[in-house]
């Protein structure tokens, strides 16, 4: 049985033998929620969302995954979390975009059939002064982002436990969060 788990947004989300948890906000139990849910069971695979969103929720979530698959033997794979606001929009061609801060965008664009989700292209960066919304788009940041009217989805841990299981073969074997904005103080190189 695989435990799934994503910390992106202002829930978490956790999935694991066909049993779905979903915390509110950043609750502080989510390390006891975990366990709760294992109930002393061991999973067999790790995947965990890997962005963009909450900068700390990303990070704890890989570094808690990695530990478990450290003492399990096992090595956690990675998803972008934007794949289950793909999942959520009911569309079969979707682009989600969210808050990105410093004033820009995120964007990323899905295919979704009832087999895979598919990514088509990296995530881009956008200029919220040159940002123009489309129909096919949906937003998990949908109240920040009012202006521009973009459909909201919320993710949820069920869809996180049927996107993890379209994505199949697109998980990633690097756990890395997706960073959308290089590091604070960072040289570019020349």
């Amino acid at each position: 049985m695989r435990l799934i788990l994503d910390r992106s947004s202002a829930r978490t989300l956790l999935a694991f033998g066909g049993e779905t948890l979903e915390l509110e906000g950043r609750d502080p139990t989510w390390c006891a929620a975990l366990r709760g849910l294992l109930a002393g069971r061991a999973p067999d695979a790790l995947a965990v969302g890997l962005g963009p969103g909450s900068f700390a929720g990303v990070r704890s979530a890989i570094a808690c995954l990695q530990g478990m698959g450290l003492a399990l033997g096992l090595r956690p794979l990675g998803f972008p979390s934007a794949a289950i606001c793909a999942l959520a929009s009911g569309l079969p061609e979707v682009t989600v975009v969210g808050d990105a801060r410093r004033n820009t965008l995120w964007a990323v664009r899905f295919t979704v059939s009832p087999e895979a989700i598919t990514q088509q292209g990296p995530f881009h960066i956008l200029a919220r002064e040159r940002f123009v919304p489309a129909a096919d788009m949906v937003s998990p940041d949908a109240a920040r982002l009012a202006d521009f009217g973009l459909r909201p989805v919320t993710p949820t841990a069920d869809l996180l436990a049927e996107t993890v299981r379209r994505l199949g073969d697109a998980l990633t074997e690097d756990p890395t969060p997706i960073y959308l904005h290089p590091a604070v103080g960072a040289t570019p190189a020349e």
